[in-house]
């Protein structure tokens, strides 16, 4: 007869499991307050008279909804890493709510983004919600149908492209004088989060917003 003390083992698996317990909490208690601070920013909004301090609350209760869908993900997973179509599906939905054109429009999507780790998911989150906003906002708010999400891994690298039918870039266009500040997250996250590179295209067809970064 062979005996094995499996204490130790056992000990190791309840601490095993209380970790990941423990971490999917803060991630959900984190969401929640994410949540919180999105209620109070919309309560704000309603409150102040001036249209444009009003639209900018409430284009960071967007960004902040973006962040909380991150952490929403990694709430209900057992996995460390973030599910990131799950979290592109809701951030599509999201934006489509928002657009008074939702009906008219056609959303094509191809490829898949796969598992990331959660310091790229949160600021590729930020990046992609921007940049499918500033194409309902501005190339699909009046004109064109459908808008396109592409995603593409060559190697080491993901590229990640948002494109739209819409009127595109005005003449002289530059990403790096642009008032935009979506745009300005978008170049800023970018170069200093994703390590990446972004390239904005129009041409009589479509324009292209094309991130490409490691993974």
């Amino acid at each position: 007869m062979l005996l094995r003390d499996v204490s130790e083992l056992r000990r190791r698996d309840r601490l095993l499991l209380s970790k990941d317990a423990t971490i999917r909490e803060i991630h959900h208690r984190v969401k929640n307050n994410l949540q919180t601070v999105s209620a109070l920013l919309r309560l704000q909004a309603r409150r102040i008279e001036d249209p444009g301090a009003s639209a900018a609350l409430n284009e960071a209760v967007r960004r902040i909804a973006s962040i909380a869908l991150v952490h929403e993900t990694l709430s209900s997973s057992r996995d460390s890493s973030v599910d990131f179509d799950d979290v592109l599906d809701n951030l599509v939905s999201h934006a489509l709510e928002l657009s008074p054109r939702m009906g008219e429009l056609h959303i094509e999507r191809t490829g898949t983004i796969g598992s990331l780790e959660p310091r790229i998911a949160t600021p590729l989150a930020l990046v992609v919600t921007e940049l499918i906003h500033n194409a309902l906002e501005h190339g699909l708010a009046e004109e064109g149908s459908a808008l396109g999400i592409h995603a593409t891994l060559n190697g080491r690298d993901m590229a990640v492209t948002i494109s739209d039918d819409g009127v595109g870039f005005p003449d002289g266009f530059d990403i790096a004088t642009s008032p935009n500040l979506g745009l300005q997250i978008v170049r800023t996250l970018t170069e200093n989060e994703l390590r990446g590179e972004l390239q904005l295209i129009t041409d009589d067809q479509q324009t292209r917003a094309t991130l490409t970064f490691p993974v």
